[in-house]
C-alpha cells in the first residue's frame, strides 16, 4: 500500500507515511484526514466512541451540498480496521453496533475486531442482505488465525442472496415503457433501463422493488429551499437505491446523485409544429419571388411608357389609340396576360419594339401560368424550423423540464442561452406535446422519445403534424443514479460495460420501440385511410382559387373608385 492512514486515541510511534491522530472532533472534521489515495487503510482503536460514533452516524455529504464541490468527511474506498477494546465495560456497543452506523453501511471493506479472553473475534457486514447484516469471518487465537471466510475483505458485491433493491422510476419511452391492463394496473415495465435493472437484477441475485416517481416530478428539480424532488430527490434523499429512466449523466445533478458507467448516448432536441399550409388567397402571388414581382412590374411601367414615346415622337403616323398613356398600359399589360390587342402597329419602329415586347410576355405568361397549376392545386406550406436560429425567430413558447434551464445557461451559443430566459417549466410533456401540435410552442427532450411520440401519436398516414428540429444540443451519455457514494456502483458497473459492448442495449430500444408503435396501431391505419381517400386527382375548391376571386374583387374596387372620382371631377 502506498499510503496507510492511522486513527488511534493512544500514542504510538509511526515512520512515514503513517500519520497518527486521536479520535477528536478537529481531526475527524479535516478534510485532509479523509483525502484518497492510492491505497488507503484506516485503523480505529475505540478507547473512546462518542465522538467517532456521532462523526460515523453523519451522512457529511448531505450537510456538505451547499458547497462548490461538496464532498464527505469518510473514505468510502479504503480498508477499515475497527478494534473494539478487550474489556465490554469500556465499549458497551459490539460489532453490530459499529457496522450499522451510517458511513460504515456505505463502505464496502470493514473488519472489526472483537477481544476476548486469549482469542479474538473478527467481524465484517453483509451489505444490502437480508437478516442482521453481521458476517462472522473467524478468531485469532496464540497467533493463529481460524478463519470461516477465505478473505477478510470482499471488494465485489456479487450476490445479495435476494435482498430488495429499491427502483425510482416512471414512465418515459422508450427508455421506460408500462404496459397496462384494463384497469390501469402495471403487468410489466419494458424498455432500455428497465432491460438493465433486470439483468443486473438477475446477475447480483437481488429483487428490485419500484418506486413510482409522480408524473409532475419526473427527474426533479430544485425548490427555492434548496431541496430536490423527482426521481433526482429519491435517490438523493435515500428513499430509492436506484434511480432509473433516462438519466443523463451531467454535472448539475452530480452534486445529487452517483451516476453508473453509460449505456446509452442521446441528444437533447426540440419538436416544432410540422410546416402549416400558406394562405390561399396568396396563390396568385406565389408563382414568383418577390423580387421577380418587383422587375415585372418596373418592366410594365417603363414598357407602357416607352411605347407611349414611341407612338407620339414616330416619323410615320401611328393609330391615335397609341397616342393615350392610359391605352398604351392597358396594351402592355393584356400583352402580359397573353392577350393581343385589337389595335395593330402600322410602322416598323412600333412594331419591332411590340414583337420584343410579346417575347418577353410569352415567356413571363408561360412560367407563371406553369408554376400556378402547382401552387393551385397542390397545398403550399410555411417554410421549415431546422435550426436553433430559426426557431429563435420563431415566436414560438419553449416548453420542457426546468433541467434543460441549466443546460442552456451553461451553453456558450448566445441562441442557446437565450432560450434560458424563455423556457416554461413544465412537466406535463403529453399536454406540451398537444399544444406543439396546435402550433403555439416548441418542446425540449431527448430526441428518442420526440421520435417516437411524433412517430406513434402525431402521424396522419403520410403527414405528421410535429417535426423535429434538425439542429441539436450536444449528445448526453445516459446511465443510472445512485446514491452518493454507494457502492452499488463499483458492483454494477462492470455488469453494465458488460452488456454495453454486447450490443443488446440497441436490441432492446429496437423492441422497445417495435412494441409502443404497435400499441398505437390501429389509430395510425385509421389515419393512413383517411390519407388516402383524400389522395388522388381531385377537382380544385373554391378556397384553393379564392386567390383569383380576390384578385377580381380588387379590379372591382378599383374601377368603382375610379368611376366615383370622375363622375364627382365632371360634376365639379
Amino acid at each position: 500500500m502506498s499510503k496507510h492512514r492511522f486513527i488511534s486515541v493512544i500514542t504510538v510511534s509511526f515512520s512515514p507515511p503513517f500519520q497518527v491522530y486521536e479520535l477528536q472532533t478537529d481531526v475527524l472534521k479535516r478534510r485532509n484526514t479523509w483525502s484518497r489515495t492510492i491505497c488507503d487503510c484506516y485503523l480505529f482503536f475505540l478507547n473512546e466512541f462518542e465522538d467517532f460514533k456521532s462523526h460515523a452516524a453523519s451522512s457529511h455529504y448531505h450537510q456538505s451540498i451547499d458547497d462548490v464541490q461538496p464532498m464527505s468527511l469518510w473514505n468510502y474506498h479504503a480498508y477499515h480496521f475497527v478494534i473494539l477494546p478487550s474489556h465490554r465495560r469500556k465499549m458497551p456497543l459490539g460489532p453490530l453496533d459499529v457496522l450499522s452506523l451510517y458511513n460504515f453501511q456505505k463502505t464496502a471493506n470493514v473488519v472489526v475486531f472483537q477481544p476476548k479472553d486469549d482469542y479474538v473475534l473478527v467481524w465484517s457486514h453483509e451489505l444490502y442482505k437480508q437478516g442482521l447484516g453481521l458476517r462472522y469471518l473467524g478468531l485469532w487465537k496464540r497467533g493463529i488465525f481460524f478463519g470461516r471466510a477465505p478473505q477478510l475483505f470482499e471488494t465485489d458485491l456479487k450476490d445479495f442472496e435476494g435482498a430488495p433493491l429499491r427502483i425510482a422510476t416512471f414512465d418515459h419511452p422508450p427508455s421506460v415503457v408500462y404496459a397496462l391492463d384494463g384497469d390501469g394496473n402495471i403487468v410489466s415495465r419494458l424498455g432500455v433501463d428497465m432491460q438493465i435493472v433486470k439483468r443486473l437484477a438477475k446477475a447480483m441475485n437481488f429483487t428490485p422493488e419500484f418506486l413510482e416517481v409522480p408524473h409532475d416530478q419526473l427527474w426533479g428539480y430544485e425548490l427555492p429551499n434548496g431541496t430536490w424532488t423527482g426521481l433526482v430527490g429519491k435517490v438523493f434523499y435515500e428513499h430509492a437505491d436506484i434511480g432509473a429512466c433516462n438519466v443523463f449523466l451531467e454535472l448539475h445533478r452530480w452534486k445529487m446523485v452517483d451516476y453508473s458507467v453509460p449505456y446509452n448516448f442521446e441528444r437533447g432536441c426540440f419538436v416544432a409544429p410540422s410546416p402549416k399550409p400558406l394562405l390561399n388567397w396568396k396563390s396568385p402571388i406565389l408563382p414568383f419571388a418577390w423580387d421577380t414581382w418587383t422587375f415585372i412590374a418596373a418592366s410594365l411601367l417603363v414598357g407602357g411608357f416607352l411605347l407611349y414615346l414611341i407612338a407620339t415622337l414616330s416619323i410615320s403616323p401611328e393609330s391615335r389609340e397609341f397616342h393615350s398613356l392610359s391605352y398604351d398600359y392597358l396594351y402592355i399589360t393584356a400583352s402580359l396576360t397573353m392577350r393581343s390587342g385589337d389595335v395593330v402597329p402600322l410602322h416598323t419602329p412600333l412594331q419591332i419594339y411590340i414583337g420584343f415586347v410579346g417575347i418577353f410576355s410569352l415567356i413571363v405568361s408561360t412560367a407563371y401560368s406553369a408554376n400556378l397549376v402547382a401552387f393551385l392545386s397542390v397545398t403550399q406550406m410555411s417554410a421549415p424550423i431546422d435550426t436553433l436560429k430559426d426557431l429563435s425567430a420563431s415566436g414560438l413558447r419553449i416548453g420542457g423540464v426546468a433541467f434543460w434551464k441549466t443546460q442552456f445557461t451553461a451553453s456558450i451559443d448566445p441562441v442557446v442561452q437565450n432560450f434560458a430566459n424563455v423556457l416554461e417549466s413544465n412537466v406535463d410533456l403529453s399536454a406540451l406535446f398537444d399544444r406543439v401540435e396546435a402550433g403555439d410552442f416548441a418542446l425540449i427532450e431527448n430526441k428518442q422519445y420526440l421520435e417516437l411520440q411524433a412517430g406513434a401519436r402525431y402521424t396522419y398516414g403520410s403527414r405528421t403534424t410535429i417535426r423535429i428540429v434538425g439542429e441539436c444540443l450536444l449528445p448526453y451519455s445516459i446511465g443510472l443514479a445512485f446514491q452518493k457514494n454507494s457502492p452499488l456502483k463499483q458492483a454494477f458497473d462492470g455488469v453494465i460495460l458488460r452488456l454495453f459492448e454486447s450490443g443488446v442495449v440497441s436490441k432492446w430500444q429496437k423492441e422497445v420501440v417495435d412494441y409502443f408503435r404497435q400499441q398505437y396501431k390501429e389509430k395510425r391505419q385509421q389515419r393512413a385511410d383517411e390519407e388516402g381517400a383524400l389522395e388522388g386527382s381531385k377537382p380544385l375548391k373554391l378556397e384553393q382559387l379564392q386567390g383569383a376571386f380576390y384578385v377580381m374583387g380588387v379590379g372591382y374596387l378599383l374601377s368603382a373608385l375610379i368611376f366615383v372620382a370622375e363622375v364627382v371631377a365632371s360634376l365639379l
